[in-house]
């Protein structure tokens, strides 16, 4: 894969292997015993780090999909960072949800998911 423009080599080089050791790392989990909850949250982890990767090399990077509400495991694919992360943003005011009631589901807006994202990207 071609090195972005901006991007220094060596940094290149280190994204290149991160990325190839996700993959490993991805590919070694259906060999481990593993709670079931567990595994996925390691893929999660694993998929969301790879997608952060392929941003910084300028690769294709899967889109949000065509809605207007996330959840919070939606809205944090789509910021590529972990679940907790989000929820900690939203605790701190960082990240507004909408919920139907206290105990219900947090639903995040497309919009607010961009700004914060435009916030992440230098």
């Amino acid at each position: 894969m071609p090195r972005p423009r901006g991007l220094r080599q060596r940094k290149y080089e280190q994204l290149v292997d991160e990325y190839n050791r996700l993959l490993a790392a991805i590919a070694d989990l259906p060999t481990r015993s593993l709670w079931p909850h567990i595994q996925k949250a390691y893929e999660h982890q694993f998929l969301n780090r790879i997608v952060r990767v392929r941003r910084r090399l300028g690769l294709p990077a899967p889109g949000p999909p065509d809605r207007c509400w996330y959840r919070t495991g939606e809205a944090a694919v789509f910021l590529g960072v972990s679940i907790k992360s989000v929820l900690r943003w939203t605790a701190s005011g960082l990240l507004r949800c909408e919920r139907a009631s206290p105990e219900a589901h947090r639903y995040y807006a497309i919009e607010e998911l961009i700004r914060v994202r435009s916030k992440l990207r230098p």
